[in-house]
């Protein structure tokens, strides 16, 4: 973990590189699941620490200025595990987690999950260089890149 205060991404004249590995986000999605799974609740909480699973998904949406959880994601475990794996996919899109995380739940060789899209689209004419809110786009599509074919053997683990 690193943050502004201990300069753990600046880069040290000794050779000393510093690289975070992981982030605060990524730690308290990490406790909300854990502490909703375990607890088979999304008001679980360790009993060492005063945060729910909900309190800390909330955490991650304040830092980010989002609104909290919705109530409908936290009257089941189950509503409340579909929103904590999409907070997780949001959060640290492009984090290059997505792909371990499917296969840990298990959701690898399940669909949607199995298959990759790209969006295209279209320019409207009058394309602007000055005013980017006149430019529209037009003809939205999602288009299908490829289908992964993954079984049950690509669960490596248990």
């Amino acid at each position: 973990m690193s943050n502004k205060y201990d300069l753990g991404t600046s880069y040290n004249k000794s050779l000393n590189v510093h690289l975070p590995y992981m982030r605060l986000a990524d730690i308290y999605i990490m406790y909300a699941e854990a502490a909703s799974e375990g607890y088979n609740s999304p008001m679980g909480k360790d009993p060492n620490y005063s945060k729910t699973a909900v309190d800390a998904i909330n955490f991650v949406r304040d830092r980010a200025g989002v609104g909290h959880v919705a109530g409908k994601f936290t009257g089941s475990q189950d509503a409340f595990r579909s929103e904590y794996r999409r907070e997780r996919a949001v959060e640290l899109s492009f984090e290059g987690h997505r792909f371990n995380d499917l296969r840990r739940w298990r959701l690898l060789i399940q669909k949607p999950y199995t298959v990759k899209t790209s969006l295209e689209f279209d320019r409207a004419p009058g394309f602007s260089t000055t005013n980017p809110k006149e430019n529209r786009v037009v003809n939205l599509r999602e288009q299908v890149i490829l289908e992964r074919n993954f079984s049950e053997k690509h669960y490596w683990l248990p």
